[in-house]
């Protein structure tokens, strides 16, 4: 499997999550079990990775991940001048929307900071001391810890506020066991300087919240996506790291544990769906196994893998493989989203999964530790154990689920639903369908949304998001025609694209599966209001390859308008390869290829349409390029709808066939 790198992965996503205060029963559950756990906390600080003068750990450590590779990579910073960051510079956003030059230029000075640590850690000659304290300076001296677009107004760039987003309780994670390791060397200032800062920017906006502060830019303390666990995780290792009393320490431990119990985790469906898709499950999720490892290491009290739907989200990377190495992409989710190798593996050890083969290829040592808080939970824990993490939580069976094998995987309470040819056949159409509502995380409008799978390729799919702008996170969201039903292969009536919000939900009104196919019907009306529609349904029929045969797909919608409405209607396919017109009814749609050779098989696309009364309705495909003349549009897949007009009758049903 392919690492997923969520360079992209930063974002608060304000239109997938409700904006709520800390209650008082929450400030109460964080103090009574910060009572608890004090007194099973160390006196002092945690040293989550070992200690610079424990040569003993770190050059094993070096010796895994390559002694020269590690200080040759903080080399090149000895040579290479460090990127200024004027105001101007962060301030770009406020004006123009542009994220990426400031984001990038940012993240160049955090992985400095991150290379000459580990440099100096496996190394111990204090040749990469002074310019690492050099940068602990300019990092304590920039104004803002944050991204701009995290920081309203620049309000805490200008000193007007003080507040802490992904990035900021990241950094303070990693600095803050930099600091604790590396005490012994640093400059007694610079290990002052940095404490302060660790405090200002991060732990004590904190603890104001957790009292009732209620600053807009914390309240990713009670959200439900992958800003709750990334910004308790960065937080409790510095507090684990820096908080000198055990009681001061055991209150940020509560309060990850209670506020990741209890929010976080309210954000997927009891089955386990991660309605942000794979790529964000690598960064929410993982993160959650992060602090998981943290909080275990530092207490051998809090064990969040005990979180009752834990061990259903981590299955959810299993369970969302349609073939082998292949994912749907939903939501802000890039087409070539997969699942994390060593987190799959780290999951497994912890929770039985039993992924006996990815923990031998991607578990110790072969794991990934290329940040401090990385080594502290991948890395760490298991040469600690002696190479071999025990598991937390009680396997329910000694063998893994093999998903993949099954011809069909249901995510009922998410509404979605997998059709897999059998393992390995390839040249076999495989199918996603989805449900669900468009108040999601990192929501698009796509309810009846559907990806074709075949030979390796997505023919028809699920484009992903757009690349990341100040509009993708505002009340404009869904001007993107990636992130509206107009880039989905979902109807649009009368010009009507699919409503934002909760209340537009598809309801499931039957399922049914067994060896002869799978039948899946949505009612998908409260999607459609002031449409002119009175009743929309899509049903989706798969049927498993026969002998000698192949699959087939069959997506039927059926349309009721109102009897005042106008009656037109289009049925789009979204793809990113190539097709051509087979008549006024069929298209083929083939793997792109340079030469014009198609680059693998194919789908014949027939669609025919009736009223009520069982006469055909003429219609005809027309392209366009969705996100065509949008400038903050960069991904530009084929729109190939199927476009009609009902004249008589009211009710319009039309089938469309993939083979």
């Amino acid at each position: 499997m392919k690492r997923f790198l969520l360079g992209f992965a930063i974002v608060f996503c304000t239109v997938s999550a409700v904006c709520g205060q800390v209650s008082q029963r929450d400030r109460e559950a964080v103090e009574g079990r910060a009572a608890e756990l004090a007194p099973l906390l160390p006196a002092e600080p945690v040293m989550l990775i070992p200690s610079i003068a424990d040569r003993e750990k770190w050059d094993a450590f070096a010796e895994v991940y390559g002694f020269s590779h590690i200080t040759s990579s903080a080399e090149r910073y000895l040579e290479k001048p460090l990127e200024e960051l004027p105001e101007e510079l962060y301030k770009e956003y406020y004006s123009t929307g542009i994220r990426t030059n400031y984001e990038n230029a940012w993240s160049g000075w955090r992985n400095r900071c991150m290379s000459l640590a580990r440099a100096e850690l496996v190394e111990n000659k204090g040749r990469f001391l002074p310019a690492l304290e050099d940068l602990l300076r300019k990092i304590c001296a920039h104004p803002s810890w944050s991204l701009p677009a995290h920081d309203y107004g620049g309000a805490i760039y200008d000193g007007k506020a003080f507040a802490a987003d992904i990035i900021a309780t990241e950094l303070a994670g990693n600095m803050g066991l930099i600091l604790r390791a590396m005490k012994p060397v640093l400059s007694p200032d610079v290990a002052q300087l940095v404490e302060e800062n660790i405090r200002r920017r991060v732990l004590e906006p904190l603890r104001a919240e957790v009292e009732g502060a209620g600053n807009p830019m914390m309240s990713w303390v009670v959200i439900t996506n992958n800003w709750n666990t990334v910004c308790f995780c960065g937080a409790t290792a510095a507090a684990l790291s820096v908080c000198s009393s055990a009681e001061e320490r055991a209150w940020y431990l509560a309060a990850a544990e209670h506020f990741v119990s209890t929010y976080f985790f309210s954000g997927f469906t009891d089955d386990g769906y991660c309605s942000e898709g794979i790529g964000y499950w690598n960064y929410g999720f993982g993160h959650f196994a992060i602090l998981a490892e943290i909080a275990w290491s530092a207490s051998k009290a809090v064990n969040l893998y005990t979180c009752p739907k834990a061990r259903a989200v981590a299955e959810f990377a299993l369970k969302m493989e349609v073939t082998p190495g292949h994912y749907a992409a939903f939501a802000d989710c890039p087409m070539s989203a997969d699942p994390s190798d060593s987190l799959l593996a780290l999951l497994s050890r912890r929770l039985g999964l039993g992924l006996t083969e990815i923990e031998e290829k991607y578990g110790y040592p072969n794991c990934k530790a290329g940040t401090q808080i990385l080594a502290a939970s991948y890395f760490f824990p298991a040469l600690e154990e002696g190479g071999t993490l025990k598991p937390l939580v009680s396997a329910e069976s000694g063998e893994a689920k093999n998903f993949i094998d099954e011809p069909v995987s249901r995510f009922p309470d998410a509404g979605i639903v997998i059709c897999r040819p059998p393992k390995g056949d390839d040249s076999q159409i495989a199918a996603v369908f989805k449900g669900g509502n468009n108040a999601e995380n990192h929501n698009h409008n796509d309810l009846g949304t559907f990806c074709i799978l075949r030979g390796g390729v997505w023919l028809v799919c699920d484009p992903g998001g757009e690349t990341y702008t100040k509009r993708t996170f505002s009340e404009r969201r869904y001007e993107g025609e990636l992130l509206n039903s107009f880039g989905h292969p979902v109807p649009r009536i009368n010009g009507h694209l699919q409503k934002t919000g909760g209340e537009a939900v598809a309801e499931a009104v039957d399922f049914s599966s067994s060896d002869s196919g799978t039948s899946y019907t949505l009612d998908l009306t409260s999607a459609y209001a002031d449409s002119g529609a009175e009743k929309v349904l899509r049903r989706y029929d798969y049927s498993p390859a026969g002998a000698g045969g192949t699959a087939r797909v069959e997506v039927t919608d059926t349309v009721k308008f109102t009897s005042e409405a106008p009656r037109q209607a289009d049925f789009p396919l979204i793809t990113f390869e190539d097709w051509r017109p087979l008549g006024e009814n069929s298209i083929v749609v083939t793997p792109h290829s340079e030469d014009g050779e198609p680059a693998g098989p194919g789908i014949t696309v027939t669609v025919t349409a009736a009223d009520e009364n069982n006469r055909p309705v003429p219609g005809k495909f027309v392209e366009s390029i969705v996100g065509e003349n949008d400038p903050l549009t960069t991904s530009h897949p084929k729109r190939i709808a199927w476009q009609t007009e009902l004249t008589e009758g009211e009710t319009l049903t039309v089938s469309t066939v993939i083979e």
